[in-house]
């Protein structure tokens, strides 16, 4: 139990600061960036350390095979989301939360488990032609951030919202096999309080170019977890999320490499 508070008490804290942070820089720096920056392991970090922590390297190891499975569900909840800002933004939430829930249950609970392989295949092919579509569906105009004075009031209930959101959904995703962890593990809570702060802070048009490239920066979870997978059983957690971590910051600015030249 006292693993288990620990755990839940260091996703509010380091979700929520990691989030608040990455939403004031997408705001100074525009909706490319924040794509990117939001996109870099938080969440899913603490949930396969302190899997392997409780349960074992070998056991965060296996829950990573769902990962890619659980980042294309989280591709067609951004897809949903930003396609229905225009309906307002709580509508536009609760589709693409619905939409995530009805995948998610036949991804777990019709689908048999997907091979890594196969996992890995759905997710190209989700992120891939989902981005293209909001690709062509928003255009490539450049969204103007809006000037933000900084306080940190702010700054304070955005990683308390962030960091409760965050923190729910690792408790919530405590008991289950293997693969079915790892794609509950993928619950978008992360994306959902970086568009929600985003669109509330910056407006539509900016938290839809945003969403676009957070669609496309998906991939550095996933890289980030197959990391995890082939080095937890060989080096161990630590030294694992560190070597993952530092390949996921290199996936990140190569995939910022190629937005410059596709946004």
């Amino acid at each position: 139990m006292g693993i288990l508070v620990s755990r839940i008490a260091l996703s509010f804290v380091i979700a929520g600061v990691w989030i608040a942070a990455a939403t004031l820089v997408g705001e100074r720096l525009g909706s490319r960036k924040a794509g990117l920056i939001g996109n870099l392991p938080s969440n899913i970090l603490i949930s396969l350390l302190f899997m392997a922590l409780t349960k074992g390297s070998d056991y965060a190891a296996a829950a990573t095979a769902g990962v890619p499975m659980g980042m294309a569900i989280d591709s067609i909840f951004l897809a949903v989301l930003i396609f229905a800002l225009g309906r307002g933004l709580a509508a536009a939430l609760g589709l693409a939360l619905a939409s995530w829930a009805v995948v998610a249950t036949l991804a777990v609970a019709v689908l048999p488990p997907l091979g890594y392989a196969a996992s890995l295949a759905v997710f190209a092919a989700a992120a891939l032609s989902l981005f293209l579509l909001a690709d062509a569906r928003l255009g490539r105009e450049k969204v103007e951030k809006k000037p933000v004075p900084f306080s940190w009031k702010v700054m304070a209930l955005r990683a308390f919202f962030a960091g409760t959101i965050v923190a729910g959904a690792v408790a919530i995703a405590q008991v289950a096999p293997p693969y079915m962890t790892g794609v509950l593990a993928t619950f978008p809570a992360v994306l959902t309080t970086t568009m929600v702060i985003l669109a509330r802070s910056q407006g539509v048009a900016f938290a839809r170019a945003t969403g676009k490239i957070l669609i496309l920066s998906n991939v550095n979870i996933v890289v980030y977890t197959t990391c995890v997978g082939l080095l937890y059983p060989t080096v161990g957690p630590w030294l694992g999320t560190l070597l993952a971590f530092a390949a996921s910051v290199v996936s990140i600015y190569l995939v910022g490499r190629l937005t410059q030249r596709l946004v």
